[in-house]
């Protein structure tokens, strides 16, 4: 039997981007990271929301996504080099 292991990237773009947040109801700086099979995911700074291709991602029944999805979406902002 023989394995196949395919391995790339996580994200094929990354960028930051303004949006006007229908959960904060401002413009707000967001993560913007485009996967080859799944498209884009748009991740708020503001409020920690995420949106796939235009549609609301679910909210997971967890402790602590909020502060983690705007941790992670200011450090990929940071990273970029582009937060005053």
């Amino acid at each position: 039997m023989s394995h196949v292991h395919v391995s790339w990237t996580r994200y094929s773009r990354t960028e930051c981007v303004v949006i006007d947040c229908p959960t904060c109801e401002r413009q707000r700086r967001a993560s913007a990271q485009f996967q080859e099979w799944y498209g884009w995911t748009t991740t708020c700074a503001g409020c920690g929301d995420q949106w796939m291709d235009g549609e609301m991602g679910e909210r997971p029944f967890a402790r602590g996504w909020r502060r983690q999805n705007i941790e992670r979406a200011r450090a990929v902002i940071e990273s970029i080099g582009l937060w005053a």
